[in-house]
């Protein structure tokens, strides 16, 4: 595994990490201030999930390059 790898594999865990916990932040506000003015926040969690998958789709293609190269 090169440096590059394990760095997308460690961004990989943190998006997703950031995923999880923005979700429970919004959805415990929003049981605490009520849902009209915080359900505009799951916008949070849908964006970092993205980023997990555009990290993970990376992730791949760099092991794809890899593997032509040798």
């Amino acid at each position: 595994m090169t440096s590059l790898a394990k760095i997308n594999r460690v961004l990989e865990i943190f998006w997703w990490s950031m995923t999880v916990a923005t979700f429970v932040l919004v959805l415990a506000m929003c049981f605490i201030q009520g849902w009209g003015s915080w359900i505009y926040y799951f916008i949070i969690p849908v964006l970092t999930a993205i980023m997990a998958l555009v990290r993970r789709f990376a992730s791949k293609r760099l092991g794809k390059s890899e593997a032509l190269k040798k």
